[in-house]
């Protein structure tokens, strides 16, 4: 089967009907297989669909006619591209590449770990530290390990945070780390911290658990049962940095329960 560039699969959807569309996009996603922005005029597609046979063009342009609202057609459609056989191979070979590229830069996995590109003072990878083992028994039953690398991003630019999920021979199923975006540690963004925060964790247990890694019936089970947000859109305004070279060294107080145990 052919591989196309943006602009073959571009010229392929208005030729069924997708005449709003400006822009396609192919992008080596973890997780999101597709989405429509900038009023329906862009389509971001994981690099997979590049093979993709024409029935699931046809499903792509009757997304992008419906700009991607929640029709019965629409629907029906995203159905049929999510369920593509195409598709989960290659995200599974995006995820190894990540997973392999994350391991790399990963110099400690301890206690004490250091991990490249982490932006975290000493004093706030210990408050992260405390909050992930905390959040772990309190929100998790303590089912989930107690070493995973929690380190801060000053790169995010839109994302609140991440997981990378890893799997080999030896280990079988583990995460390299947990992300998260320096900005939630600035004030006035508590609740998007601890929200973010249990977020990545329901990641953690869908990826160990159930094998699964995206915002699916799973992972929303598990965010349901941490007491998070089942949503994958966060639509709360978040503080932000005034600049992106600002450096952030605030460490938020711990929840008042953790602090009394430690009293």
């Amino acid at each position: 089967m052919r591989v196309r560039s943006s602009e073959e699969f571009l010229r392929e959807l208005k030729a069924r009907g997708a005449r709003r569309l400006k822009t396609v996009r192919f992008r080596a996603n973890r997780s999101t297989i597709w989405s429509l922005t900038q009023d329906a005029t862009v389509l971001n597609l994981h690099v997979a669909y590049r093979r993709a046979p024409s029935g699931i063009l046809d499903a792509f342009a009757t997304i992008v006619r419906g700009r991607g609202y929640r029709t019965a057609a629409v629907k029906e459609a995203a159905e049929r591209v999510r369920n593509w056989g195409g598709l989960d191979p290659v995200m599974e070979a995006v995820r190894a590449s990540h997973a392999q590229r994350a391991r790399r830069a990963v110099r400690r996995c301890a206690d004490d770990a250091q991990v490249t590109h982490c932006c975290a003072t000493p004093a706030q990878r210990a408050y992260l530290r405390a909050l992930y083992r905390y959040l772990n028994q309190s929100r998790f039953d303590g089912l989930l390990p107690k070493d995973v690398p929690v380190r801060l991003s000053n790169r995010m630019s839109t994302s609140l945070g991440h997981i990378v999920p890893g799997r080999d021979r030896a280990r079988g199923r583990f995460v390299v780390e947990l992300a998260l975006n320096v900005d939630l540690m600035l004030e006035g963004n508590g609740a998007e911290r601890m929200d973010t925060l249990l977020h990545e964790m329901a990641h953690i247990a869908d990826w160990l658990f159930d094998n699964q890694y995206g915002h699916g019936d799973s992972w929303r089970k598990w965010a349901r049962h941490a007491g998070c947000r089942a949503e994958t859109k966060y639509d709360r305004p978040v503080v932000r940095r005034r600049r992106r070279t600002q450096q952030i060294t605030r460490v938020p107080p711990l929840p008042l329960a953790l602090r009394r145990q430690a009293a």
